[in-house]
């Protein structure tokens, strides 16, 4: 009997939870599946490197050097405007990606994808099950990234951001006359390629942005470890900002003028702008650091707005600044301000003076601190070790399958 292959995808994202959700999925098929993995960029690949085969570098959606000079030329509306400004607007990506993912499914013999934030490899697996490959899509990712795939147009998720730049028709039409060559059937509407054999938004409610219409089934808790006990036991201001520019100088300027102790880890900053942080008094890590570990020494957590950070802080009971860069922060970090346990500062307001001004009053409060300790209560209540019990055979039923299927 033939062991089966897993295809684990990755296109769009340059955060570590991408891949380490790919990671739960992988080290959950344990040796009963021949993991590969596809990674549209690399930076901690070596996480998956124990549970997988190979692992091949994927074509990456990104967006344009123009759209990042200017991010005016990109519409902000809608998930379908994200998609348009990091590659589904431009004919060349998709079709380079659609024909690298089906080659690739093909070559390996897959029969199973397991997605994150990878909608173009979800589509040439879609397009080989229309011709009878016998292939089960996994899609899993944060709420924000895994939207219904029956909802008839992806709606506005943020009322202070309206622009359109590429109409979900003209998305669509594209996507459809591309991945006709590729012998697709056409998808009716744009969310249609979201659609999957099981979907895993791995989310809380209150950060869903689709909680009234998504499935309850299809909603699982995110694997994040947190502390044994809840609140920071210490007195530092932990960092992650896991761009090279570490969020601009007017960040880098604060973190040198932060007058309170402060550790971080910058995966992707260069080693000048690391001395500089060591020089000013922040203690660099080099490896992401352990949960526990963060709530032993800190008080605090500073970050971009990233779901997994906002969810490891929130359980672990620690008071939060976010300084989001793109609108899916934005999102989970408004979101996270709702519940009292998270402050930020958007992008007009990125002040050294401010940013100082505003960590400082989070670290000196004790009413946040108590909202903090209390939510993860309330969090923890409703994300019992049994709950994840249901995520758990959901991937076994996928990988009895997959073997029923090779034998």
């Amino acid at each position: 009997m033939s062991v089966p292959t897993a295809l684990l995808a990755n296109e769009a994202g340059i955060g570590r939870g991408h891949i380490v959700k790919l990671k739960q999925v992988a080290s959950q098929f344990g040796p009963r599946i021949r993991c590969v993995a596809g990674l549209g960029r690399t930076t901690f690949s070596a996480e998956l490197a124990p549970f997988c085969a190979q692992v091949l570098q994927a074509p990456s959606m990104h967006f344009t050097p123009e759209a990042v000079a200017n991010p005016l030329t990109e519409g902000t509306a809608t998930w379908a405007d994200y998609l348009a400004a990091m590659g589904l607007a431009r004919e060349a990506v998709v079709r380079r990606h659609l024909r690298w993912w089906r080659k690739q499914i093909i070559a390996q013999n897959a029969s199973v994808l397991v997605t994150d934030y990878a909608p173009l490899a979800m589509r040439a697996a879609q397009g080989l099950q229309d011709e009878g490959w016998e292939i089960q899509i996994v899609s899993t990712g944060t709420g924000y990234g895994v939207p219904p795939a029956d909802l008839p147009c992806f709606p506005q998720l943020l009322p202070d951001y309206s622009r359109v730049i590429h109409p979900e028709a003209d998305l669509l039409a594209l996507l459809n006359r591309v991945g006709a060559e590729q012998r697709c059937q056409p998808l009716t509407h744009l969310p249609a390629i979201y659609r999957a054999d099981v979907v895993m938004a791995e989310t809380f409610e209150f950060l869903d942005p689709y909680r009234k219409v998504r499935p309850a089934a299809d909603r699982v808790p995110p694997t994040v470890p947190y502390a044994p006990a809840i609140g920071g036991a210490g007195d530092e201001v932990f960092v992650y900002f896991p761009t090279a520019n570490v969020g601009g100088p007017a960040v880098v300027e604060a973190l040198c003028a932060l007058p309170l102790p402060r550790r971080g880890y910058f995966p992707e900053a260069p080693p000048a702008l690391t001395a500089r942080l060591a020089a000013a008094g922040v203690i660099i890590e080099p490896a992401p650091v352990s949960v526990a570990k963060i709530a032993e020494r800190s008080r605090m957590v500073l970050h971009f707005g990233q779901h997994g950070t906002i969810c490891m802080a929130a359980l672990s009971g620690l008071p939060q600044m976010a300084l989001p860069m793109q609108l899916e922060q934005l999102f989970h970090a408004r979101r996270a301000g709702q519940q009292g346990v998270l402050d930020l500062l958007d992008w007009n307001n990125r002040r050294t003076d401010w940013i100082v001004d505003k960590v400082r009053q989070i670290y000196d409060s004790k009413p946040m601190q108590a909202r903090a300790e209390d939510f993860a209560r309330e969090l923890r209540s409703h994300s019992p070790p049994e709950v994840h019990l249901a995520k758990n055979a959901r991937l076994t039923a996928v990988v009895d399958r997959a073997i029923a299927l090779a034998s």
